[in-house]
């Protein structure tokens, strides 16, 4: 049996090795350090962050692509938005107390991936970079989306999905993203478009072979 080092060098050591296996695991792990603030960076050395990624789930379709939403006041919201989704609109955005005006977003640059394995929302949303704070779109934001970029919305009835916050004027618990996190899934259909909400922590697993689309902020990486 192999003798481990247990000073703090060779544990340091002995992880970078191991993450060094994992080539695209560890790319993406540093890749989401290397974009955290100093506040993230500092409660991840105290253990609060949880920075797995969940490897090879999503794959990037918009690479090369401009997708920019103009700046807006956040009034839009989902469940008024009869003239986008003139096919179904989730009662459950009012239910669940998501009519309640959101803030002002500046100009936002957009990528889209598709789905590509089986896995649940939590794992799905995961697997963006960033930290959860950096990940969501308010509804104004999907609902221009849906409204300028259209022919960026999965075809099919398969469905493509949003990160939104509850309360866009509170922060995401990096530890509780499903505390202030919702899922909006919008399906193109024959008399429009229906959108859907569910949580975040829904115990349900998506088909890979489906190939859901996911639309997220695309985050600026850092000169080098």
């Amino acid at each position: 049996m192999e003798k481990r080092n247990n000073t703090g060098l060779g544990l340091i050591k002995t992880t970078i090795e191991r993450a060094q296996n994992e080539k695209s695991l560890f790319n993406s792990a540093l890749k989401k350090l290397v974009n955290s603030s100093e506040e993230e960076l500092d409660n991840f050395l105290k253990g609060k962050i949880d920075i797995r990624i969940k490897d090879g789930i999503l794959r990037l379709i918009s690479d090369n692509q401009t997708i920019s939403l103009k700046s807006l006041t956040g009034k839009r919201l989902i469940y008024q938005a009869e003239k986008i989704f003139k096919s179904y609109i989730d009662p459950d955005f009012v239910n669940w107390g998501l009519n309640k005006f959101g803030i002002a977003t500046p100009e936002t640059l957009i990528k889209v991936d598709e789905v590509v394995s089986n896995g649940k929302f939590m794992d799905v949303f995961r697997a963006l970079p960033g930290t959860w704070n950096q990940k969501w779109l308010s509804q104004n934001q999907v609902i221009e989306f849906c409204e300028t970029f259209s022919s960026w919305l999965k075809q099919g009835g398969d469905a493509t999905m949003f990160l939104c916050k509850i309360d866009e004027n509170k922060l995401i618990d990096e530890n509780k993203p499903q505390d202030n996190l919702f899922v909006v899934y919008v399906r193109v259909r024959s008399d429009g478009l229906d959108v859907r909400v569910f949580r975040l922590e829904r115990d349900y697993v998506w088909r890979g072979g489906a190939r859901h689309r996911v639309v997220s902020p695309q985050l600026i990486p850092l000169a080098e």
